[in-house]
């Protein structure tokens, strides 16, 4: 589907985009992709979906340049298995909250308790709630912290590459679970190297 690019911002590392989407509806814990015809798919999380637009977040300065430098790309999708929502916390760090932000809002608009706790200090809107127990536990961090999070967190696998989108090229394998058809938010314990 061909996308115009409505808004850029710079933010630290990252370039956020705000751009149209005439697609369907992406889904709590849901991707998509930037295609270069001919070339390749590029996958990227949605950071949130108002009618018709799309927020992403780009971290590599080349991409982010491409894309600015057109009025409008390519996207598809979504590709990935949607996360059932409840009560939902999200752990995450400055550099990559933006992966957890979509599935947080989505609940949040849904009435659930949305908590994010940023391991490093994140500036972020979204209030500290505390449970006893929490019905999901979304986590994006650096693959080296992974061990960080409770049991039967799902990780978001940002570090495992994506071709196909639909599981048919295996590239995206993690321990036998292909990340663009079952993630990109998959159970700590299925991507923890066991040993």
């Amino acid at each position: 589907m061909i996308s115009k690019v409505l808004e850029v911002h710079k933010e630290g590392r990252f370039t956020r985009f705000i751009i149209s989407y005439d697609g369907k509806k992406p889904k709590a814990g849901q991707f998509v992709a930037l295609v270069f015809p001919s070339e390749k798919e590029i996958p990227l999380g949605v950071a949130d979906y108002r009618e018709g637009e799309l927020e992403i977040y780009v971290d590599s300065s080349q991409l982010a340049s491409w894309i600015e430098s057109r009025e409008r790309v390519t996207i598809e999708g979504p590709f990935g298995r949607p996360l059932l929502l409840g009560n939902i916390m999200g752990i995450t760090t400055r550099e990559l909250h933006h992966d957890v932000l979509y599935p947080l809002r989505e609940a949040r608009r849904s009435g659930y308790d949305v908590s994010l706790k940023c391991l490093d200090g994140c500036e972020v809107n979204f209030p500290k709630k505390e449970r006893d127990r929490w019905d999901v536990i979304i986590a994006s961090l650096p693959k080296g912290r992974i061990r960080e999070v409770p049991p039967k967190t799902l990780i978001y696998v940002r570090w495992v590459k994506m071709n196909c989108m639909n599981g048919a090229c295996g590239v995206c394998n993690v321990n036998g679970y292909l990340a663009c058809v079952e993630g990109p938010f998959i159970e700590v314990e299925k991507v923890v190297d066991q040993g």
